[in-house]
């Protein structure tokens, strides 16, 4: 099955636009993750079961409400009264008080949610970052406390079944970082990826913009090597199911740095 995104020439614009703007006020706190060999429990087309991750920085928690309000005052046409048709659904910021501010309603600290991939995406270009890689965030998702794979630990591996709700490891306000000083992987609100509509190529190819990676839908084009890592299981099949303008109440989304 194949996946195109809308009007290529519109997207651009607005991908520019938001490129060229300055962060400002948003979280910038990034922490370094040193790559290396890697164990997917992703069985991916025409590759192997251990791929490489390169060295990368990942953004210790996810956007949060106030940052994503910072941005939008930032860069208007991403308010959910101006964003373009072909680029929204009734959903996108729809509980928010008012198309600039989340309200008195909301926890301003909590990870912005209702946003879709577009504005996603473009949150990060602004950032001069991007959404992280599927296999990145599996990579780092990986990891608990102390130790950089924790999948070993079958309790562990138990609690993921919780990922995405209010009884995630990580959704208690006082879950411990894992061993990178990352929060919330595996939380109550699960997070786009970059590449989540083709989920597919080898592990060298996985997230370039050459146009092949966006041939297939992922939920079409793979199985798992290890069907009982519940966290990936889950998000996985969540991301190939979805529409880039689609938005949920539990889908937010945090930034990535490639290391040079």
């Amino acid at each position: 099955m194949k996946r195109t995104l809308p009007p290529t020439t519109a997207l651009l614009a607005l991908a520019l636009a938001s490129a060229f703007a300055v962060a400002g006020d948003a979280d910038d706190g990034y922490r370094r993750i040193e790559g290396g060999d890697f164990r997917s429990s992703v069985r991916y087309e025409e590759t192997t079961r251990i791929v490489r991750v390169a060295s990368f920085s990942l953004m210790a928690r996810p956007v949060s409400n106030r940052a994503f309000a910072a941005f939008v005052a930032r860069q208007p046409q991403w308010r959910r009264d101006r964003i373009p048709a072909v680029f929204a659904s009734p959903g996108y910021l729809g509980h928010w008080a008012t198309a600039e501010t989340p309200g008195p309603a909301l926890d301003p600290e909590a990870p912005v949610v209702h946003v879709n991939w577009y504005a996603a995406d473009a949150y990060c270009r602004a950032q001069q970052a991007r959404l992280p890689r599927f296999v990145e965030w599996e990579y780092a998702a990986a990891a608990d406390a102390t130790r950089r794979d924790a999948r070993g630990d079958a309790a562990w591996r138990m609690r993921q079944v919780n990922d995405g709700t209010p009884h995630a490891i990580d959704a208690a306000p006082g879950a411990p970082a894992n061993v990178y000083g990352i929060h919330g992987l595996h939380g109550a609100y699960w997070e786009w990826s970059e590449d989540y509509a083709s989920l597919l190529g080898d592990g060298d190819r996985r997230g370039q913009q050459d146009g092949d990676a966006l041939r297939y839908c992922g939920a079409t084009a793979m199985s798992f090597n290890d069907p009982g890592d519940y966290g990936v299981v889950k998000r996985f099949v969540l991301l190939s199911a979805l529409p880039p303008d689609a938005t949920l109440g539990n889908l937010g989304f945090r930034c990535a740095r490639s290391t040079p």
